[in-house]
């Protein structure tokens, strides 16, 4: 079974990851976010840790793409599917180049329209077959992407219930197998990310969220 190209049965142990811990709490001002609360989730990022933060538009649960056993734990502490793959959050625009094996002129217009932003692009890849990436619009969020690198990210809830928009709402279990959770305050969209699959032309819509298709459809065509 693979997990965005990644062997579950792989049991091999990462180099510098740390063992799992008690979930801590910090809070972190999402329009003015303090250094010091920054540079702490990103060590732990950096060294396997898994961690839940705002996003713009709900809380996510992610790790570091370089530590498989941490994102099997995602899967594990959700009870995910392993049939359904995660989303790789971004920091620039320019990363999309960096998985994507091709992008069409559709995804451009819909990049430089719609990112940083709720709209979640599945874009062609050799490696993993297809691979969905997303910009968030969110101060905490992209701090910690741009210091820990790119993150393998989902909803923090277990797998078929409500998302949260808060901390305070997010099951306790999560909580307490998270090596820390940032409080952000409320998620500024309330409303989980537009899925779009941009391997095909025209493109297909696969979850409408906080972003509306017709939108997307009408950004694309005035620009066609």
């Amino acid at each position: 079974m693979m997990l965005l190209g990644i062997p579950i049965e792989n049991r091999e142990k990462e180099r510098g990851s740390l063992e799992i811990g008690v979930g801590k709490i910090i809070k972190i001002n999402s329009e003015n976010p303090e250094r010091k609360g920054i540079v702490e989730a990103t060590r732990i990022l950096r060294k396997g840790g898994l961690v839940i933060f705002p996003t713009d538009t709900v809380y996510g649960l992610g790790a570091s793409i370089r530590f498989p056993k941490t994102i099997r734990k995602i899967y594990r502490l959700k009870k995910r599917s392993g049939k359904k793959p995660l989303v790789f959050l971004i920091g620039f625009k320019k990363d999309v180049r960096k998985f994507a094996d091709s992008i069409s002129h559709e995804a451009k217009r819909l990049v430089r329209d719609f990112w940083p932003g709720g709209l979640t692009l599945v874009f062609p890849s050799e490696k993993y077959k297809t691979i969905a990436l997303r910009m968030p619009d969110h101060r905490i969020a992209l701090g910690l992407i741009r210091g820990a690198g790119t993150l393998a990210a989902t909803s923090a809830n277990l797998s078929g219930k409500k998302d949260n928009v808060t901390l305070k709402t997010v099951e306790k279990r999560l909580l307490k197998e998270t090596d820390l959770c940032i409080d952000g305050g409320k998620a500024p969209r309330g409303s989980v990310s537009t899925v779009v699959d941009v391997s095909e032309h025209p493109f297909q819509l696969i979850r409408e969220g906080c972003i509306k298709e017709k939108e997307l459809r009408k950004k694309v065509k005035d620009k066609a």
